[in-house]
């Protein structure tokens, strides 16, 4: 299936129907009254997060979804019938804006929880309705009150603890595939990933995370190399980026320490909220590397890009080094889950208070 993360479509809501002016004519019954019934509510649009759904691609080529007018009141106190609600499913993650104020209107994190977007208009009054004692035979009516429309903008963002960042065929897929269940297409050229992968990493009973892989960055990203910035939203929810390095480039000439400067000032030039996330360094594909070689590889790449946070050295290839990252990132995903224990409250403090003799037990000791 084609993966879309962005589509822009036309709501609307139904409008209410007319509320009718009749009278109540029948035989032998000269002075019936008002009879006329009010208009039906007009269906309204709903938006519901799916937990099987993972692309916006249904919506890229329905671009109206418009709910059916209320009935119209009739005579004999019939009121008009309300329209049925259409309800939108979308990924969870998706954030729906309004394209011409730039509102926006919901985010979809709550999976089989409706959220109305555009709200169907109420029912005209029948003459029905405006029937008292001194105003017998009315013929006051009103029409139906219209439907709320919009033209939406859905962009989705997808729900993990942990992104992979890095240069194409760092080996973001292969790690990905070795510590997960997702399977994502591996080849030795770049750009293999084109869109976002999701997989699940099991750690132990009732303890898991997911993680993100994205088509890798290049510099010069900002002004639309490669792939672009087009799929780094996908990290903004995540807990923790591990920047996946390949100490083994194919090209002697290649600079991993270059490379690894290159992804993080285009990380900043997107979002300096994305750039100030915790980051983890991953130095991949140390299967390559003479064995003899490999200590002292690790510490001039350390030292020369000048890092002071965690660093792990894997091979995502021969599954070497991989047990200790994903246990370590699950003690950071299960940390930041955790709540922080209450303050207590200084009204219940009772610290200050003398105790009822009656329950002071020390005299007994």
């Amino acid at each position: 299936m084609k993966f879309v993360d962005e589509a822009t479509i036309d709501i609307a809501a139904g409008n209410g129907g007319a509320g009718c002016a009749s009278f109540r004519r029948e035989k032998f019954i000269p002075f019936g009254g008002p009879d006329g019934g009010d208009g039906g509510r007009g269906g309204s649009v709903y938006a519901v997060a799916d937990r099987n759904l993972n692309t916006l691609i249904d919506y890229r080529y329905a671009r109206r979804h418009e709910a059916r007018n209320g009935e119209p009141g009739r005579g004999a106190d019939c009121f008009g019938a309300a329209a049925d609600d259409i309800i939108l499913r979308m990924p969870v993650g998706t954030i729906i804006t309004d394209v011409e104020t730039g509102r926006v209107m919901a985010e979809l994190l709550d999976p089989e929880t409706p959220t109305l977007l555009a709200k169907g208009g109420d029912g005209g009054f029948g003459n029905l309705h405006y029937k008292t004692a001194t105003n017998r035979a009315p013929r006051q009516h009103t029409p139906g009150w219209p439907g709320e429309s919009f033209k939406v903008k859905l962009e989705l963002r997808v729900l993990a603890d942990v992104g992979l960042l890095g240069m194409p065929n760092a080996g973001k897929s292969t790690l990905i595939s070795a510590i997960s269940n997702a399977r994502p297409k591996i080849a030795d050229y770049p750009f293999t990933t084109l869109h976002p992968n999701l997989g699940v990493v099991r750690v132990g009973p009732e303890k898991s995370f997911v993680v993100a892989d994205i088509p890798g960055l290049i510099e010069g990203a900002s002004e639309g190399a490669g792939l672009g910035h087009r799929f780094l939203r996908h990290l903004q929810r995540t807990r923790l980026l591990l920047h996946i390095v390949d100490l083994a480039p194919f090209d002697d000439a290649v600079d991993p320490v270059a490379q690894a400067k290159a992804i993080v000032a285009e990380l900043k030039k997107y979002d300096e909220e994305l750039h100030s996330k915790p980051r983890w360094l991953v130095l991949n594909k140390l299967d390559m590397v003479p064995e003899d070689e490999r200590v002292k590889r690790i510490k001039d790449f350390v030292k020369r890009y000048k890092w002071k946070g965690p660093v792990f050295e894997i091979s995502a290839l021969a599954r070497e080094g991989l047990q200790p990252l994903i246990h370590a990132i699950w003690a950071h995903v299960a940390a930041e889950q955790t709540p922080p224990p209450p303050e207590p409250d200084p009204r219940f403090d009772r610290t200050d208070v003398d105790l009822d003799p009656r329950f002071d037990r020390s005299a007994d000791q």
